[in-house]
């Protein structure tokens, strides 16, 4: 097994916990941030009227808005999702 290395002083490894400890912050920094960007965009969209639903989110806006007299009205199936581009295309 010439292809695994382990080295007999311990302190070679130091370097390569100290550059994966980085990375694995600097990939929860980016996460977050890109979280926060996602829920500005979400802000912005739903100022423009577009209806916004996160299932587990502070957003709720379908089920905390309705009245009793519009649950009434609608059935409790869900609606098919309508395709808007078109018939899929055949591939070559």
């Amino acid at each position: 097994m010439d292809f695994l290395y382990f080295p007999e002083d311990k302190s070679e490894y130091i370097p390569g916990i100290i550059s994966v400890v980085i990375i694995f912050i600097l990939s929860i920094l980016i996460v977050r941030l890109l979280m926060k960007a996602s829920r500005k965009q979400v802000k912005k969209l739903n100022e423009q009227g577009y209806p916004v639903i996160y299932d587990r989110g502070e957003m709720r806006k379908d089920s905390s808005e309705q009245t009793q007299a519009e649950r009434q009205a609608t059935p409790n199936t869900r609606e098919e999702p309508k395709d808007t581009n078109g018939p899929p295309t055949k591939k070559p």
